[in-house]
């Protein structure tokens, strides 16, 4: 069986946070031009960096792990190996937590450290992989969002970007971003040469692309769960399996 379905429950802290959170915020208020952007799915063949992996419905049975129920995963890396960051699993710690807990963001020296904790400290981590509770310091932290024009963002697909800590942290400062508009995750899901090809012939994955406010809007609080909503999206036997589990 994977490694990754054999992991340990993840410390209370970085527990799933409810979905009732008074922290929740609708995509409208934190970024409205976000909002009137085009929102679509559809299939895709092959799995994809900027796509996504979505969990079939009888995937928590067929491995035995009820942790991915719904999982939907955004890859960032496919070629050798692959790697993703579950997208719709919000924990009830923030990023403060991790800085506390011994997080060093990659290149940051101690004052850049107090720069992203100023500029961050209250936002919501998601879980991006389930690992170890003696791992949280360990895990890789992710940040994704859509602003193109900072220092150190690499773009993983089109208007898709990740890192630029630094400058980020800057400009939310100085009040010219918001920090609503950012996304931080917490671990990484690997696969190794071969393995997710596996995994999708044995009815673990549905792959399919969208529209990049599906994948940088905040999950928290959602009218409709993503998980639906991506199926609803790609229509026909995709609409009909989302309808079925939410009747």
């Amino acid at each position: 069986m994977p490694a990754m379905f054999s992991m340990m429950n993840t410390v209370k802290s970085l527990s799933l946070a409810e979905t009732s959170s008074e922290d929740g915020v609708t995509i409208m208020q934190l970024d409205r031009k976000l909002a009137q952007e085009s929102i679509w799915a559809h299939e895709t063949e092959l799995p994809e960096v900027g796509g996504l992996l979505i969990a079939q419905p009888q995937i928590a049975e067929l491995t035995g792990d009820p942790r991915l129920w719904q999982l939907v995963i955004l890859l960032v890396e496919h070629g050798q190996r692959t790697v993703g960051l579950i997208i719709n699993r919000p924990s009830s710690a923030k990023v403060g937590d991790l800085l506390a807990w011994g997080y060093s963001p990659s290149q940051a020296d101690d004052a850049n450290a107090r720069l992203i904790h100023g500029a961050f400290a209250d936002c919501q981590v998601y879980l991006g992989a389930f690992y170890p509770p003696n791992r949280i310091a360990r895990q890789p932290v992710t940040l994704v969002h859509g602003q193109g024009h900072l220092q150190g963002s690499k773009e993983i697909s089109p208007g898709i970007y990740t890192g630029g800590e630094q400058q980020a942290s800057i400009e939310i400062l100085e009040g010219r971003l918001d920090k609503g508009k950012f996304r931080f995750f917490s671990g990484q899901m690997q696969w190794e040469p071969g393995q997710l090809a596996r995994e999708i012939q044995q009815g673990y994955w549905y792959t399919a692309a969208c529209s990049r406010s599906i994948v940088l809007k905040q999950c928290l609080q959602l009218p409709v769960p993503l998980w639906k909503e991506i199926l609803l999206l790609m229509g026909g036997q995709y609409a009909q399996i989302a309808s079925k589990r939410y009747r």
